[in-house]
């Protein structure tokens, strides 16, 4: 899976912003990128643990890596210009003290440096929490046009496999949006859909789980789960969508054939949209374990610019892919005219 995002995004030449400089992994992964990708590095964190790493890796001097340190920066009143801005927008206030924290938090300058345009799209989480790196795009990044909340998704590509396309998959939404409301479910399956069709282009095909197809069981929570594919067709009438769709008939055609014969899916989904975060989060983490899968994410859909989330037990060759992803997400975002 790695070489196929740095193969795709391979071509694609931008400023990245890293909010956990200070990763070793980090040095590591970007020591692999930067022969294969012409993109610039920003790395956020302590100035002189990351030049002793950088040194390490031979990569002091670097050009194309460059250090920014919170705590000595020279553009507190800039910076705190822009954080006041984002309040401002959003209708909240803040505080000196609030201020002077977020300048500090690594997260939040990567946000401050993607709302300034002074990146084009970053990647966090290997150090730093989820929360803080999700409360920075909430607060200072924002959304992007037409989007009202932020949702992730997974990446997933199974060895062998001839479902899906050719073993791959998005899952959705395994890392944000607890239980999500119709409102939330119809976004988020919009939201995947957009990042999948970077991918899969024209044969996106997305389906929305369930225990029932097409009325075989009866509750408020799988009409939700219909009405929200009925809406989000109507959102965008390219889209190939139904739900809701047990998993095998989601994915099997002879399975879809049997359950819905008259499902536009023709069980051969490749997006996944899961009813909870329970679901999605145990549903990948169980086709990556038992079938030995590769995973990328989680990929944070909705921000204004892409602001990507990794464990923090995470991998040099998931740092590697990630950000590739986040690449592709921005060259995605251009094409569409959302930025």
């Amino acid at each position: 899976m790695t070489e196929t995002l740095v193969d795709l995004a391979g071509g694609i030449e931008r400023r990245i912003v890293f909010s956990d400089g200070n990763d070793i992994r980090l040095i590591k992964a970007l020591d692999y990128l930067k022969d294969r990708n012409k993109s610039s590095f920003t790395l956020i964190g302590n100035e002189s643990q990351i030049l002793e790493k950088l040194n390490e890796a031979d990569l002091k001097g670097n050009p194309r890596f460059s250090i920014f340190d919170p705590a000595n920066s020279g553009r507190k009143a800039e910076y705190s210009s822009i954080i006041k801005s984002a309040f401002e927008k959003r209708g909240k206030e803040t505080t000196g003290q609030e201020i002077d924290e977020m300048l500090l938090n690594n997260s939040c300058i990567a946000a401050i440096k993607l709302k300034n345009d002074e990146a084009d799209c970053a990647v966090g989480g290997s150090i730093s929490s989820t929360g803080d790196l999700l409360k920075a795009v909430i607060k200072v990044l924002g959304l992007v046009k037409g989007k009202k909340f932020l949702s992730s998704s997974m990446f997933i590509e199974v060895p062998d496999c001839q479902y899906g396309l050719d073993g791959k998959f998005f899952v959705s939404d395994p890392g944000i949006i607890p239980k999500p409301n119709k409102e939330q479910l119809i976004d988020m399956t919009l939201s995947t859909y957009d990042t999948a069709k970077a991918f899969f282009g024209n044969k996106t095909v997305v389906a929305l789980l369930s225990y029932s197809t097409k009325g075989s069981a009866k509750s408020e929570e799988i009409d939700m789960i219909r009405e929200a594919a009925e809406v989000a067709k109507q959102l965008k009438p390219e889209m190939i969508i139904d739900g809701e769709m047990q998993f095998d008939a989601a994915i099997i055609p002879e399975v879809c054939a049997s359950k819905a014969p008259n499902s536009p899916v023709k069980g051969m989904a490749n997006v996944l949209i899961f009813p909870d975060l329970n679901a999605a989060n145990i549903g990948y983490k169980i086709i990556q374990r038992l079938a030995k899968a590769s995973v990328c994410g989680p990929i944070v859909q909705g921000a204004a610019k892409p602001f990507n989330d990794l464990s923090r037990g995470c991998k040099v060759d998931e740092i590697i892919a990630l950000t590739a992803m986040a690449l592709i997400q921005r060259k995605s975002m251009e094409d569409d005219n959302l930025l």
